[in-house]
């Protein structure tokens, strides 16, 4: 019997990597309607802690994960081959929270200068 594999998908969540059958970025039309479809269903899955979701996970039974880290960064942490991504997983890390930390800061300038 094989193991499970487990990836981290941002903010303290964790998903089995064997499910999910694709990662796909939030902006498309197709993916929207994954979305707002699976949230009828109930099958929707919201892992960003309210943060802006980068990558959207269709995992094999229909749910719909998002997550805040980018779709590449993803795809590091699901490979079994790392020589295929090579790059460091803790700076992909960094370099996700500074984006996100620096979308909070746009957001928060633009409600101060809101009257």
């Amino acid at each position: 019997m094989a193991t499970a594999q487990f990836a981290h998908i941002g903010m303290n969540h964790i998903v089995q990597t064997t499910r999910v059958l694709c990662v796909m970025i939030p902006t498309t039309k197709t993916t929207k309607r994954y979305i707002d479809r699976a949230k009828e269903r109930g099958q929707f899955v919201d892992a960003t802690l309210g943060r802006h979701f980068r990558s959207v996970l269709l995992l094999d039974d229909g749910t719909i994960v998002v997550s805040c880290i980018r779709p590449l960064t993803l795809m590091k942490r699901f490979s079994l081959d790392p020589e295929q991504f090579p790059t460091d997983a803790a700076e992909d890390d960094a370099m996700d929270l500074i984006e996100m930390d620096e979308e909070e800061e746009t957001e928060t300038e633009k409600e101060a200068v809101e009257p």
